[in-house]
């Protein structure tokens, strides 16, 4: 479990490694209360990379609210109900 911090107001971005091309994608499981999640960008592999190479997925966040939040991210095809991963922070939003 990572554990990141940041403050009210800010922008908190976390970057997942992903893999192309067998549908999976990573998702936020649940809304999290005092996090508001701005956008999900997946970037696209280094240039020159070979097909299927791992590439990034952004969820970029502004935190809201202090407190510490538990944050669950599920890697899983959109037509499966189980995740094939998941993935959890720690986030702390301290005050301004």
């Amino acid at each position: 479990m990572e554990h990141v911090t940041t403050a009210v107001g800010q922008l908190l971005r976390i970057a997942l490694e992903s893999f192309g091309g067998a549908g999976y994608e990573w998702r936020l499981r649940d809304p999290v209360p005092g996090l508001q999640l701005e956008t999900r960008e997946s970037l696209p592999p280094e240039a020159g990379s070979p097909p299927g190479s791992p590439h990034q997925v952004v969820f970029t966040f502004v935190a809201e609210e202090p407190g510490i939040y538990d944050v669950m991210f599920v890697l899983q095809r959109p037509w499966e109900a189980e995740a094939l991963k998941e993935t959890a922070y720690v986030v702390e939003v301290e005050e301004d």
